[in-house]
């Protein structure tokens, strides 16, 4: 049924060669607490895998798949790293970074994840490098809301139609930096600040007024 598949509330947690299925969330760190998981498969889950409260979790040669959001963290302090790890097959987002939270991804690949494969918003940060983000349904990786992101060596290819590797929005232009990217399409920046390319996982305001009593 529901529920936490491994919880990780207090302390610190070591996981390897775990199989975790199903359920809410597969990985949870919250409260400060570190969790290294190792050769572990994290699949069937909302979020497969969230840090939260000032957690850090580390993924090293793990798989993570066939969850709504694959790699998640979610708030001011906490740090996910996603090490020589698979995180593909996501319903939506295959990792996302949010709220002032920080995320690095390196020698992974973040692929055929249903809407992205790294969504990066809030005020957060990211340093990806030598990673394969590609074939995922609307776009490579997203940095929107003021946040900063460096991209060295990575493959941002064959994701979306029309194609969008990389999608920066105004509020985050400044602070983006990329090296050595393997790109099919040009960095794509809208005109104006645009939230709803990413409306899953935001605190997102609609302008619906009429609609209020």
């Amino acid at each position: 049924g529901g529920g936490t598949g491994v919880a990780s509330v207090s302390g610190d947690l070591v996981l390897e060669g775990c199989s975790v299925r199903g359920g809410k969330v597969g990985i949870l760190g919250t409260n400060s607490s570190t969790t290294v998981a190792s050769m572990c498969d994290i699949h069937s889950c909302t979020h497969a895998v969230s840090a939260q409260r000032q957690a850090y979790v580390s993924l090293s040669s793990c798989h993570t798949f066939a969850s709504v959001c694959g790699v998640a963290a979610t708030d001011v302090g906490s740090q996910i790293a996603v090490r020589e790890s698979d995180v593909d097959y996501c319903g939506q987002v295959g990792i996302m970074i949010s709220s002032g939270a920080e995320g690095l991804i390196k020698g992974s690949s973040v692929c055929n994840n249903g809407v992205g494969g790294v969504c990066v918003s809030g005020e957060s940060k990211l340093v990806a490098e030598r990673s394969r983000v590609c074939g995922n349904g609307r776009l490579g990786v997203c940095v929107l809301k003021g946040s900063c992101a460096v991209l060295h060596y990575c493959d941002l290819r064959a994701n979306g139609a029309p194609l969008c590797g990389l999608y920066v929005s105004p509020s985050s232009i400044e602070s983006v930096s990329w090296e050595g990217l393997e790109m099919d399409s040009q960095v794509y920046t809208p005109n104006e600040e645009d939230g709803s390319v990413f409306a899953y996982g935001s605190e997102h305001d609609d302008d619906d007024d009429d609609e209020e009593e």
